[in-house]
C-alpha cells in the first residue's frame, strides 16, 4: 500500500505535531522516497531560516516609539 504525504504532513513532522502512527509511516517513506526527503530537507532549511529571522524591532524603531509615546503622554 502506497501512502501519500503532503507538505502539511511534513510541516507537522518538523514541528513534532504528527500523530505517532503517521510519523512512523512518514519516516519510513523518507528513507525510500528521495523526492519526499528533499522536500522535507527544504522545509527544514526554511524552518531554520525563519527561526534565525529578527524577532525584535531595531533600536531605531524602539526609540521612535518611545519618543512618540512621550509626546503623546505630555499632551492629554
Amino acid at each position: 500500500m502506497i501512502k501519500t504525504f503532503t507538505q502539511y504532513d511534513l510541516v507537522q513532522y518538523l514541528y513534532n505535531e504528527l500523530p505517532k502512527k503517521r510519523r512512523l509511516a512518514l519516516e519510513e517513506a523518507l528513507m525510500v522516497d528521495q523526492e519526499l526527503a528533499e522536500c522535507c530537507a527544504d522545509l527544514l532549511l526554511t524552518q531554520l531560516s525563519l527561526e534565525k529571522a529578527l524577532t525584535q524591532p531595531s533600536d531605531r524603531v524602539t526609540n521612535a516609539i518611545i519618543s512618540y509615546s512621550k509626546t503623546v503622554s505630555l499632551h492629554p
